[in-house]
C-alpha cells in the first residue's frame, strides 16, 4: 500500500440520541472505537479508518461535516446510526457536506 494513501482517511461517525443516557452512549462510543480499530487494523482497508465521535445533536452533526470538509486527508465518511437518530438533526450538516458518505 502506498504510504501516501495510508495518510488519507475514511471517517467513522456514529449517530445516537441523548435519551439513552450517558452509560449507553459511553458503551456505544466504546463499541464504535472497537469496530473502527478492527477495520483499520485488518489490512483490508487501502486507507486509514478513523473513528471520530458519537453525534447526538444538530450542532455536533454540522460540526463534524464541516470538519470533514476542511480536512484535506478525509476522503469520505461512514455514518452508522446506533438507533433511529432523528433525521432532522442531520439536515444542516449534510447540506454543507462536500465529502462522499455511506450511511
Amino acid at each position: 500500500m502506498s504510504p501516501d494513501l495510508k495518510k488519507k482517511s475514511l471517517w467513522f461517525v456514529v449517530g445516537s440520541q441523548t435519551l439513552y443516557g450517558p452509560a449507553v452512549l459511553e458503551q456505544v462510543d466504546k463499541n464504535a472505537r472497537e469496530i473502527a480499530g478492527h477495520l483499520d487494523a485488518s489490512g483490508q482497508m487501502p486507507l486509514s479508518f478513523d473513528y471520530k465521535t458519537v453525534v447526538t445533536s444538530q450542532s455536533e452533526a454540522t460540526e463534524i461535516c464541516r470538519a470533514a470538509n476542511l480536512d484535506e486527508n478525509c476522503v469520505g465518511l461512514v455514518f452508522w446510526m446506533h438507533t433511529f437518530s432523528p433525521s432532522q438533526m442531520w439536515i444542516a450538516g449534510l447540506t454543507e457536506l462536500q465529502q462522499p458518505f455511506l450511511h
